[in-house]
């Protein structure tokens, strides 16, 4: 049982670390940062990053919770994880005097977690045989 908790925690550490890391980086003032010299758009940054957000999240709850109502699992994840940008748009906005709320941000995030919901869809098959893999190996030690 104590190895099995261990697998989950292996999911749920990094998604909560680059959770706090995303809302940290939206909260601070980012001219002050390398990421002002990247010269990347910003829109395909909150993309980006908000696919990895969605699929740290996906993958935590395919692999930690019964394959029963997967689809229905990654819709509440995808949900949650563009309400949290949304959250965090709404935060820029009362909280700082340097970011603003921008609806553009918050379309450009939810494409990011569409975008891992499709892949996580997608890959559901394997995934979920890496899964009863990973339990069966876990099982025998």
């Amino acid at each position: 049982m104590l190895r099995l908790l261990k697998a989950k925690l292996l999911f749920l550490l990094p998604a909560l670390v680059y959770t706090g890391i995303i809302l940290y980086l939206s909260l601070i003032n980012l001219a002050d940062t390398p990421v002002s010299t990247l010269g990347m758009s910003d829109k395909l940054m909150h993309s980006g990053a908000y696919f990895g957000l969605g699929l740290l999240w996906m993958l935590f709850g395919i692999f930690s919770f019964p394959e029963k109502n997967l689809f229905r699992r990654i819709i509440i994840i995808s949900v949650a994880a563009v309400a949290f940008g949304i959250f965090i748009e709404v935060l820029q906005d009362t909280l700082t005097t340097y970011r603003q709320l921008d609806l553009y941000d918050v379309l450009a995030n939810t494409i990011g977690v569409l975008a891992a919901a499709v892949l996580m869809w997608m890959l559901k098959n394997y995934l979920l045989s890496l899964k009863a893999k990973i339990n069966l190996d876990l099982m025998k030690k």
